[in-house]
């Protein structure tokens, strides 16, 4: 099946080590692809390896934490390219606590930030998706958003964020927008601690780390007329460690 190639697609997180491959990917298919990230500067360079690869590419300052700053950033992004098609919310943080070291704040924070974030997005960039019956929202989610995680704000706040993209498909019903999940395992990302790495041949099936570029292929893909179909799914890319092991022992 023919493939629409100049999607307009919006990325949170875009400076993330995750983001690397979902960038790259959704450049090299043809897609324009809007950076967006807390720091402007991290935005632009990510942004820049894009078109340094070819690729059509736009730099945008947020904070999905911040109702204001998501605001600002729909007038920027119709100010310049007029709107998007699609959005990837991969911007996410990982608060290394557990229960006994969590206070309210921080685990609030994570909450905020992981989950409540793209909510603040959705709702933002939604509306224009179905007034042009046809939209992709993409949530970077996790397998401790299925497991279960040592960590707990963050598998509550991927958990959460695997749920709403389920619950969604009711929002988004005969409107022509798909939502959905992607779950990475043990992704190559500085985010991962070498204690981690350590255990991915024991714990991992495939003995293997997941390259970025392999969660921006299947991003790349939902984004295709082949996945039309895809819609309120969980799509686990974890060399089937959550068959098998949990990726944690018991500490």
């Amino acid at each position: 099946m023919e493939t629409k190639t100049d999607r307009t697609v919006l990325i949170t997180g875009a400076a993330g080590g995750m983001c690397r491959g979902i960038n790259a990917r959704l450049g090299a298919a043809g897609h324009t692809v809007l950076c967006a990230d807390l720091s402007l500067d991290a935005a632009q360079s990510a942004a820049q390896s894009v078109r340094d690869a070819g690729g059509r590419a736009e730099a945008f300052a947020v904070d999905v934490s911040s109702h204001e700053s998501v605001a600002a950033l729909v007038d920027a992004v119709h100010e310049r390219v007029g709107g998007v098609d699609a959005l990837v919310n991969a911007a996410g943080i990982l608060d290394r606590k557990y229960l006994a070291d969590h206070d309210a704040t921080s685990f609030e924070r994570t909450i905020d930030i992981n989950l409540i974030g793209p909510f603040r997005m959705i709702q933002a960039f939604a509306p224009e998706m179905i007034e042009r019956r046809w939209g992709r929202i993409i949530n970077i989610s996790s397998i401790a958003g299925v497991t279960g995680y040592p960590y707990p704000s963050y598998a509550a706040s991927k958990a959460g964020l695997s749920n709403l993209a389920r619950s969604l498909v009711i929002d988004f019903w005969g409107t022509g927008v798909t939502v959905n999940s992607i779950c990475p395992g043990v992704v190559d990302t500085p985010m991962v601690i070498q204690e981690i790495r350590d255990q991915v041949p024991r714990k991992v099936p495939t003995e293997q780390i997941i390259d970025p570029d392999e969660i921006g292929g299947v991003a790349s893909f939902l984004l295709s007329d082949d996945a039309k179909n895809i819609n309120g799914a969980d799509i686990l890319i974890d060399g089937g460690a959550t068959r098998y092991f949990q990726l944690f022992d018991r500490p």
